[in-house]
């Protein structure tokens, strides 16, 4: 198995805050993004290079926030008897979300089709995701939290994030997603940032197919134009990406067992 250099990305957002009588001000937050690192069905440990990382952001890079498009355990899988899910959702408390929490950084996550797909016949990993994260809420500040952890919002500094389940190709709330972007919390934002694990357009070799990317991306993507988010984040996809279409930033994060790029064979990194 390949192992991607880019396992996590660092993003320094500077952000623009302007009133009617103050002058602008920036803001500076610092993300590491940090996605799709869950090893094979039912695994409860993980691959030697997440400990190095967990380490580097603690010791090293210190953000106010990781953010996750998903995939943090194994499951998606019908062989899984339901005692696995606890243990693996422990073995993600062990060595992430606990020593981060530690440190003062919260851990905000999108859902992931191997932690509770919406795609049916995976209800069991969805009630054992939404057990065990209303047993460990992080510590943010929320502007929507009722159905956490499959869809949310929170403020960061200067920055509105919207967290949307796209854990299958069928984008699960469109219509809360729509109408967060409307609220004055994200209209009067520096940024806006909406994060998800289904990319909108194909990234990697092998995922850039049906089921492996969001339906109507284009109208999805004119949602958030519109919106003026500055950027989607996905993972999924294995493979390290920051591009845009049209005015919209696309940010596919990397992650364990790094994929090609389409049609670019021997580019996994």
């Amino acid at each position: 198995m390949r192992i991607s250099l880019v396992f996590t990305t660092l993003l320094s957002l500077t952000i623009t805050a302007s009133g009617a009588t103050t002058r602008a001000t920036d803001v500076k937050l610092r993300v590491v993004v940090l996605s799709d690192f869950n090893g094979p069905y039912g695994a409860t440990t993980y691959p030697a290079p997440l400990e190095w990382v967990v380490k580097r952001i603690l010791q090293e890079w210190k953000p106010q926030l990781v953010l996750s498009a998903g995939d943090v355990i194994a499951g998606q899988s019908a062989r899984l008897p339901a005692s696995s899910f606890p243990k693996m959702w422990a073995g993600f408390e062990r060595d992430v979300r606990r020593p981060l929490a530690a440190a003062g950084i919260p851990f905000a996550q999108a859902i992931g089709n191997h932690d509770g797909s919406s795609s049916g016949g995976f209800e069991r990993e969805r009630i054992a995701a939404r057990t065990y994260w209303a047993a460990h809420k992080p510590k943010l500040e929320w502007l929507d939290a009722t159905h956490f952890p499959f869809h949310y919002s929170f403020r960061a500094g200067g920055v509105f994030v919207a967290v949307v389940d796209a854990s299958s190709a069928k984008l699960q709330n469109r219509a809360w997603l729509a109408a967060a972007l409307l609220t004055e919390a994200a209209k009067s934002a520096g940024q806006r940032l909406v994060v998800g694990h289904l990319p909108l357009y194909g990234v990697s070799i092998g995922r850039n197919t049906l089921g492996n990317v969001l339906q109507d991306a284009e109208r999805l993507r004119a949602l958030l134009e519109g919106a003026r988010v500055t950027m989607y984040l996905s993972g999924h996809h294995a493979a390290y990406y920051p591009g845009q279409r049209g005015a919209l930033r696309v940010f596919a994060s990397g992650g364990i067992g790094a994929r090609d790029y389409v049609e670019h064979p021997g580019t996994a990194r």
